[in-house]
């Protein structure tokens, strides 16, 4: 993996004073505050009272670091008006000044401190960095020569004013042969919900935690914290505004000061259900025509780039599909499911079809580059399990008799490609586990080389029953996004009682999917996977996200024995 040059001054804090001696001239015992307050934060032209409203965050973790980032500026942003929230968030009628503008970004320099110890002494790495005034006063630092499998802690800093303290953990040494413990969330509506599934997830004891896609959107239903001004935005500063808005929140920004963190993106980062030639779904006319697809495109992966701690490749600025090694236990892959695909199949009809065109050979999600590294990083992989963050369902999802699809947007939609996926796992990938967001539901199955398993409904959309076990798949459900139970979707029976025709629908999908052990169509939350060298554990972890205070109790949990893809009910 390459990595581009830090955006950091490499000039010393205190003149012919190492940073070991700093630390020995302010020892803990005589500070109330973290140590080092009078040596970085004491040089001159560090950017004056600094406002670090939108948080801090350590990004796709390393053996040897991860990249730090932060933003400058007041917290949140504009486009919300309504009912009063948690976290931060605004009051009843607010309208947030990034609606207006860049919500205070600054260009200038930090101070940016690593260390073993909470309280920041004895620091490993002691930096200047540059706030960049044309990336919406974000920072990337890029923290290197740290030791594997260890907990570090980090703080910006200007002259009078820090951020919050941070903490994330590199990742274990190649030679580990430790448990792994990963996060998982997906689909997250500002508007629809409160994230006390955050809070709780900053509790858990992680190795990292990973974003399936949706972090934010470009329109979310009305909701407990009203409802959406910045609706299909149109500039690129509307669409850091919806980074700026959601960070408001006090638990997602606490979550990301525990933990490190890997994102992946789906589509409603810029626009639901697009894929690399547009979207399926009507433009907001007349101003999405004049601006036109590549441009806002263009402005939504800028956006996204600032507001995530992801380094970028240098021989290809838009890539973001890598993988992660945790020891010999994990090797994680974050493949692209998006800005590769083809246009879904049979016009993207949200109506249930029988859709012929939805198997056709030569059909990709991928791309034939990125399909290519994801088979060959799986089969040449000597980790233990193989673990794919996944944005859109793998296995089939049958909705009738007659063999009829859910979704042409999941790989429902890309079939040949995906038997050729499974098919390769089934032959040659030994404990491959997939975690996957976008359907708002909660959903447990077992993976076969054909995307169904024996017995499955196949009627006229001829779903071919798979031979052979390929792996198994949980599917996240949503933070807050609205699901089939808060009556998002239509199903029979769904008039005044979305939460029994929800109930129903879990019976009918898993009558029509034998492949299918779990599926809950109400719940919200976020997953859990621990894995070690003789098996893989999922639980799901449910959070009411109309409560801002809510518990977080384990609704279901599976095992899955190492050797065998098969589902294990806890």
């Amino acid at each position: 993996m390459s990595f581009p040059d830090r955006n950091v001054s490499r000039r010393s804090f205190l003149t012919g004073l190492s940073v070991v001696g700093a630390a020995a001239v302010f020892p803990v015992a005589a500070q109330a505050t973290p140590v080092l307050r009078q040596a970085p934060d004491s040089g001159a032209g560090l950017i004056r009272n600094p406002e670090f409203g939108n948080g801090i965050m350590a990004g796709v973790p390393r053996t040897d670091g991860a990249t730090l980032w932060t933003r400058i500026g007041a917290p949140g942003g504009g486009g919300s008006l309504g009912s009063a929230s948690a976290g931060g968030s605004l009051g009843p009628g607010s309208l947030g000044s990034g609606a207006l503008g860049s919500a205070g970004a600054a260009g200038g320099e930090l101070a940016v401190i690593v260390s073993t110890r909470e309280d920041l002494s004895a620091p490993v790495l002691a930096e200047r960095v540059q706030v960049r005034e044309d990336a919406d006063g974000t920072v990337h630092f890029d923290a290197t020569g740290l030791a594997p499998g260890e907990t570090y802690y980090y703080q910006f800093r200007g002259d009078g004013g820090e951020s919050p303290v941070g903490r994330f953990r590199t990742l274990r040494p190649a030679d580990s042969n430790e448990p792994v413990r990963i996060g998982w969330f997906t689909c997250q509506g500002f508007e629809e919900g409160y994230y006390a599934a955050h809070r709780h997830l900053a509790e858990e004891d992680l190795d990292f935690v990973v974003c399936l896609g949706d972090y934010v959107y470009e329109f979310t239903m009305p909701g407990v914290r009203g409802f959406d001004l910045n609706a299909f935005p149109q500039g690129l500063d509307s669409m850091r505004d919806k980074y700026r808005r959601y960070r408001s929140d006090a638990d997602l920004r606490l979550m990301h000061s525990r933990h490190a963190f890997l994102p992946i993106w789906d589509d409603h980062e810029f626009r639901n259900n697009y894929s690399k030639d547009g979207w399926t779904f009507p433009v907001i006319s007349p101003i999405d025509g004049a601006i036109g697809f590549q441009q806002k495109k263009q402005w939504a992966w800028q956006a996204w780039f600032e507001h995530m701690p992801v380094p970028r490749f240098a021989d290809d600025p838009l890539r973001t599909y890598r993988s992660l090694r945790v020891g010999r236990t994990v090797e994680l892959f974050a493949p692209d499911t998006r800005q590769y695909r083809d246009r879904q199949a049979c016009g993207d009809s949200l109506d249930h079809i029988v859709c012929a065109d939805a198997d056709a050979p030569g059909r990709t999600m991928l791309g034939a580059p990125q399909k290519r590294w994801l088979l060959d990083g799986m089969t040449g992989s000597d980790a233990t399990w193989k673990v794919v963050a996944n944005a859109n369902m793998m296995m089939g999802m049958v909705v009738a008799d007659n063999g009829t699809r859910a979704y042409m947007d999941t790989w429902d939609g890309y079939g040949a490609e995906r038997a050729e996926i499974l098919s390769t796992a089934a032959q040659s990938v030994e404990n491959m586990v997939l975690v996957t967001g976008d359907d708002h539901d909660g959903w447990a199955g077992e993976l076969w080389d054909t995307g169904f398993a024996p017995g499955t409904s196949s009627g006229e959309q001829v779903n071919a029953p798979g031979t052979a076990r390929a792996g198994v798949e949980f599917v996240v459900p949503s933070v807050t996004s609205t699901n089939t139970g808060d009556g998002g979707y239509t199903v029979g029976g769904s008039s005044g009682d979305p939460v029994g025709a929800a109930r129903a629908e879990e019976i009918n999908r898993r009558d029509h999917n034998p492949h299918i052990k779990h599926a809950d169509m109400v719940s919200h939350g976020y997953g859990l996977l621990d894995v070690d060298a003789g098996e893989a554990r999922f639980s799901f972890r449910t959070v009411d996200k109309l409560n801002p205070n809510a518990d977080v109790v384990t609704s279901k949990s599976f095992r899955t024995p190492a050797g065998q893809a098969v589902l294990e009910s806890d």
